[in-house]
């Protein structure tokens, strides 16, 4: 979102107006196509329905954890002069150790609480966001839950799928290093935009949503069994923020159609069973943020966190409210209003509670 106050909502809705519909001629729009936001063209989606029960929404609070460590980032210089950051991976994986194990109630091994359903065998997918090249899931991060996951449950890395929309934006933006995959496979659901091997997209779990009918990548539907959530906190023109829930446009194949219609639609697409059911557990990489402006550009923060949850709409509530005091110590405004009104409707679904029990390392 551009740094400046009082952006009305039909000013956020028009400039993705006509996305949508240039989806509907040729080639798919994706998220963004300031950031290479190009799909491939997909078969049409086969509906089965909508199979979900009457939504109830749920009282109370959820638990969210978050943990800060100044030392897990460090300043570095390139060779032309350029600064930036760098993660630690140790202090990171301290910090998803620790995390993790508060989440779980202190116990040492977290992953039969959190992950209640797993059993040998169960597949593993860590759904990563490396929409932006400047700002991707921190191979870090990655590391740190790969190793947990082999070290607590004994887990064959082979089993672990690292994925998102596209193959060469997790090795060119991801740079995911075979020593933090340790054995875990990269996949994405297509090569590149010209470039459609891979799994590619599915209508087996598919329900039309707003009008539409969106397909699911395969690696979700057909090659994990559980999806562990892995956005990275960043602000986003239309829903204000990203974590949780918007993470999971890289998961459809017609994003762009759901961005005009985004507080009804980006719910109930989460609320699809295959989405939902599949997704245990969201760990929202904070290390570097954007919160000033939009989710293609570079990182504007470094709040040197990880915050995890069960609780998707909790999490994404704390989520915004930690942008909102990021912006605030620079006098930029907050993310409010209308456009936010997915997490009302998320609520409604019964995704999730609407407050949070914040447990700040």
């Amino acid at each position: 979102m551009a740094a400046r106050s009082g952006i009305t909502r039909r000013e956020v809705l028009t400039g993705v107006a006509g996305a949508a519909a240039a989806a509907t001629a040729g080639s798919i729009a994706g998220c963004f196509p300031s950031v290479g936001g190009d799909w491939p063209a997909a078969q049409e989606c086969v509906s089965v329905g909508d199979d979900a029960a009457v939504p109830v929404p749920l009282e109370g609070s959820s638990q969210v954890v978050d943990i800060q460590r100044d030392d897990s980032l460090i300043q570095t210089t390139s060779a032309s002069g350029k600064g930036g950051w760098q993660a630690q991976p140790e202090v990171v994986q301290a910090m998803i150790d620790s995390a993790l194990s508060t989440l779980a109630g202190g116990v040492a091994n977290p992953w039969p609480t959190l992950l209640p359903t797993y059993t040998e065998g169960t597949r593993i997918g860590l759904k990563v966001n490396c929409l932006n090249s400047k700002l991707p899931t921190s191979p870090a991060v990655v590391r740190a839950i790969i190793r947990s996951l082999v070290t607590n449950l004994g887990m064959d890395p082979q089993k672990i799928v690292v994925w998102d929309r596209r193959l060469d934006e997790l090795t060119n933006a991801g740079k995911y290093t075979s020593e933090d995959l340790q054995g875990a496979r990269l996949v994405g659901t297509f090569a590149s935009t010209t470039d459609t091997s891979g799994p590619g997209y599915s209508g087996v779990a598919c329900a039309a949503v707003e009008g539409a009918k969106p397909k699911l990548s395969r690696i979700l539907t057909e090659q994990t069994d559980i999806t562990i959530n892995c956005p990275v906190l960043k602000s986003h023109g239309v829903s204000g923020v990203t974590a949780a829930l918007k993470n999971i446009y890289g998961i459809i194949d017609i994003p762009a159609t759901y961005h005009a219609n985004l507080p009804t639609a980006l719910p109930a697409l989460y609320n699809l069973p295959a989405i939902r059911g599949s997704i245990k557990l969201t760990i929202v990489d904070a290390l570097q943020a954007v919160t000033m402006k939009d989710t293609q550009d570079p990182p504007d923060a470094t709040p040197k966190r990880i915050f995890v949850a069960t609780d998707p709409l909790a999490l994404d509530r704390y989520a915004l409210d930690l942008v909102n005091q990021l912006r605030a110590t620079r006098n930029v405004a907050p993310l409010q209003g209308a456009f936010l009104g997915w997490l009302d409707r998320g609520h409604e679904l019964g995704i999730g509670t609407k407050t949070y029990n914040l447990v700040q390392l």
